[in-house]
């Protein structure tokens, strides 16, 4: 019998300022409240790579991966400053919170697990990665598309931090919201 698969992503956990801001930045998008799936608080995250559905015999080979590519980088520092959404904002799909500091650091780092997981045979999206903390996706369809104006225009003191660790996630979907389980830790050098 098969092993039943499992959904696994490699992310960046956010700090709990992060969290508060985006939880405060939910009444600011005009729309009926069951139009937008909400990220829930303790998944809040950055995505560095989805893997998408993996063999759990898997696992292991992808955490030494993770832990080669990883013991080559030392920490980064990013902000989360403004908000945006995908792909207009005439018609949101998914709200977020922008990224900046040490990106171009974050960017060789995601094609270096791209690269990797590539050969494991896990092919890489076709779009450039563009760091973001996403915080909401919008359903469709409906009778009005949201009116996320004062999201888009919403201001907050950016949020600056250390980023130690990258981490193997499974993501077991529920019809409450997502669960997520660490399936590995993954510690950068210290500058």
């Amino acid at each position: 019998m098969p092993e039943k698969l499992i959904r696994t992503f490699i992310a960046i956990d956010t700090p709990e300022t992060v969290t508060k801001v985006a939880l405060s930045l939910q009444s600011s998008v005009k729309v009926n409240p069951k139009a937008v799936r909400w990220v829930r608080k303790e998944n809040i995250h950055i995505t560095l790579r989805y893997i998408g559905p993996t063999a759990p015999g898997e696992v292991e080979k992808i955490n030494r991966l993770l832990s080669e590519i990883v013991g080559q980088n030392s920490d980064l520092s990013l902000n989360v400053s403004g908000t945006g959404c995908f792909p207009k904002k005439e018609r949101p799909r998914i709200l977020w919170l922008g990224v900046d500091g040490d990106v171009v650091e974050l960017k060789l780092l995601v094609e270096m697990i791209n690269s990797e997981m590539d050969q494991l045979g896990y092919p890489q999206e076709e779009r450039n990665y563009s760091p973001h903390i996403t915080i909401g996706r919008i359903r469709y369809p409906q009778k009005v598309t949201p009116d996320v104006t004062d999201f888009l225009s919403a201001q907050y003191e950016p949020i600056s931090w250390n980023i130690p660790k990258i981490i193997l996630y499974q993501s077991e979907l529920l019809p409450s919201g997502a669960i997520y389980s660490i399936l590995g830790t993954h510690n950068l050098n210290p500058r």
